[in-house]
């Protein structure tokens, strides 16, 4: 049963904490008790105490999602231990943490990949390149399209999430 999640980009200030506001905003619509689930963001190389990109700030707000209060938090042990479900943005952040947190190698997925599983069941090889890139310092017509990604894959997690859950 997944009840904590946790999404891991590198610098918690774009992609992680969209796709937790994003997140958190479908649990709350689809879900008559959001408060079951627990939902975090980190950064594998952030600095702790940073504010969202203005950008991401913008482009949460146009989807009524305030992330402006967000502090970037890095990605610590208990973080790690205590999610059910770790859902990065690229193979970069999926191998640091498979690294050095060797105990969660069954618990970690790009976005995209968890976002398919089960879907191309009879397809030998499916399209491998599941990264969300990064929109850091890239205009905020590429963080709009970040996010759309982001809220189409949550989606569909989350549609099987709670399936799972209500089994």
């Amino acid at each position: 049963m997944i009840k904590t999640i946790l999404f891991v980009c590198t610098g918690n200030t774009c992609r992680s904490v969209m796709a937790e506001g994003i997140f958190k905003k479908i649990l709350k619509e689809r879900t008559k008790d959001d408060s079951k689930y627990n939902i975090f963001s980190a950064g594998i190389s952030a600095l702790s105490g940073m504010n969202p990109t203005p950008e991401a700030i913008k482009v949460m707000a146009e989807q009524g999602i305030n992330i402006s209060r967000h502090i970037a938090t890095q990605v610590q042990e208990d973080l790690v231990k205590k999610a059910d479900l770790i859902l990065v943005m690229s193979n970069i952040h999926k191998d640091y943490i498979k690294t050095k947190f060797t105990f969660i190698q069954d618990k970690i997925y790009l976005i995209k990949e968890f976002a398919q599983i089960g879907e191309f069941k009879n397809i030998q090889k499916i399209d491998e390149n599941y990264e969300v890139v990064d929109p850091f310092c890239r205009p905020i017509e590429f963080y709009q399209i970040v996010a759309r990604e982001l809220k189409e894959n949550l989606e569909r997690i989350l549609e099987k999430i709670l399936k799972e859950n209500n089994k």
